[in-house]
């Protein structure tokens, strides 16, 4: 059964030894400035913490941009075994599936199963999946994703009370149900959102975070997300800021400063 409420993990699920970690997030850049904005500022941030990772990897969907070697290698998601060495790398597919509907994401879900083939090729005992706007801000949550070794975990979305699947952690004794999922034929992707569907065994709202990036809806008249699309709209007033305490944020855009609380 699916948990509904804030999970805490018994200390028997934590681990001191090291676990081999692969750190990755799903990817589509249009073209240098969105690479440089968005996946750029991700690999800065999490190339020296605070996540512990052995290997990272930005899967992508078939981006016409594909960044210069000398930022970050590339290979084929398509070469079977083959898995270059280099610590962190961009994992492309050949062409683009994209979005097609409001749950029908099939780049997302391909890239996503395919963190599972990488963990194995790699020997990973642990997929971390933080998506390229998602950020990691304080320790107590670096720490709890950095220690735990068993179970599929994701974190809460209060504006949405909602799971939130942005920032998820696989452990090795979930790989299985990670596969029994991918080839389910009745596991309604691309029909409804990862969110309702994936079978995370723990919902975490002891952390505080959000989607702070989304607009504010208590606008009156102005509530619909039709207007979003006028520049007043876009303006910092109508959003929300990341908090002081915050222990995450996601969808967050590139003007939102994002800093680490160590404390």
């Amino acid at each position: 059964m699916r948990p509904t409420a804030a999970a805490t993990l018994p200390l028997n699920q934590m681990s001191g030894a090291k676990i081999d970690t692969l750190l990755f997030c799903t990817c589509y850049a249009r073209d240098e400035t969105a690479w440089q904005s968005r996946y750029q500022r991700w690999i800065d941030y999490y190339e020296d913490g605070p996540i512990d990772w052995d290997r990272m990897f930005l899967i992508d969907d078939g981006s016409p941009h594909v960044p210069t070697a000398q930022l970050i290698g590339n290979f084929s998601a398509n070469a079977g075994s083959s898995v270059p060495a280099e610590a962190k790398l961009v994992a492309r597919f050949p062409d683009n599936l994209g979005r097609q509907g409001p749950a029908a994401y099939p780049g997302w879900w391909r890239s996503f199963f395919h963190s599972l083939q990488l963990a194995r090729l790699t020997g990973a005992s642990k997929i971390v999946h933080i998506e390229s706007d998602a950020y990691i801000l304080s320790q107590p949550l670096a720490d709890f994703i950095n220690e735990v070794s068993s179970g599929w975990h994701v974190l809460w979305s209060p504006r949405y009370r909602m799971p939130e699947t942005a920032i998820q952690v696989i452990c090795a004794d979930q790989f299985a149900a990670f596969e029994r999922f991918q080839q389910d034929p009745g596991n309604r992707m691309n029909e409804e959102f990862a969110e309702n569907i994936l079978p995370f065994t723990a919902i975490h709202q002891e952390f505080v975070g959000d989607r702070y990036s989304e607009l504010k809806r208590n606008r009156g008249i102005f509530r619909s997300k039709k207007f979003d699309r006028f520049p007043v709209f876009q303006r910092d007033f109508f959003r929300v800021q990341i908090p002081d305490d915050a222990d995450f944020a996601t969808q967050v855009v590139s003007r939102q400063p994002v800093r680490f609380r160590a404390a």
